[in-house]
């Protein structure tokens, strides 16, 4: 049997995540706009003009294994003025995609921060995808959202358990696609965006990740009750 998806826990897990903190605006978003406001003094008012600055940022960060000039590669390839021009997120994420070395972890991660903590193109906010990283995946087990069966898997990291493939038809591991699929209809459904879910980067990395400040987390009663 393949890994399944509870959404009934994801919509409890949604209802207890603190998106509405600082602001209304969310801990993640906070964070990241306090990061690149400090250090590299970009703001909301700033973001349309700091977009190379942010893919450069972003690229390095996540770029994993990928070769200095590898990284280079994409960050030639990528422009500013392109990006401002599109409309709307698809083709946004379709040109980000298509740049070699940058693949939907990258990608998400970039709008990520442009569009949902910085406000470049509002609009496209609605379509975010939730970048699927180590944290992310990681509280989706921990709160029990993803099931082999009728239990919790034993490994965290995207790698093992997510197909990022949208073409492919895994039998073990989850399609990303689904489960962004199944993160849009849950937020919806509590009259939230999608990137609501982003959230669970902050619970992972501040308070779940950390053995003493498990108990303090938002979702510290869904981790025992499965």
């Amino acid at each position: 049997m393949g890994l399944e998806i509870d959404e009934e826990r994801l919509g409890a897990v949604l209802e207890a995540l603190p998106t509405a903190a600082h602001d209304g605006v969310g801990r993640h978003v906070h964070f990241t706009r306090q990061k690149y406001e400090t250090i590299y003094e970009i703001t909301p008012e700033t973001i349309a003009g700091d977009l190379d600055t942010v893919f450069s940022i972003t690229i390095r960060q996540r770029a994993g294994p990928q070769s200095i000039e590898q990284v280079e590669t994409a960050r030639e390839a990528f422009s500013a003025d392109t990006l401002r021009s599109l409309d709307p997120h698809a083709d946004a994420y379709e040109y980000l995609t298509d740049i070699e070395g940058v693949g939907p972890k990258i990608a998400n991660e970039y709008l990520r921060k442009v569009v949902h903590a910085f406000g470049f193109k509002e609009t496209w906010c609605a379509d975010l995808y939730v970048p699927l990283d180590q944290h992310v995946v990681a509280a989706l087990v921990e709160t029990g959202c993803l099931l082999d069966g009728e239990v919790r898997p034993e490994k965290t990291k995207p790698s093992a358990l997510l197909n990022l493939n949208p073409e492919s038809n895994p039998r073990t591991r989850l399609s990303a696609s689904a489960l962004q699929a199944a993160f849009k209809r849950v937020a919806e459904a509590q009259g939230t965006e999608r990137i609501a879910f982003d959230e669970l980067w902050s619970e992972h990395k501040f308070f779940l990740s950390i053995s003493e400040f498990r108990e303090r987390s938002s979702v510290s009663e869904l981790l025992e009750s499965r």
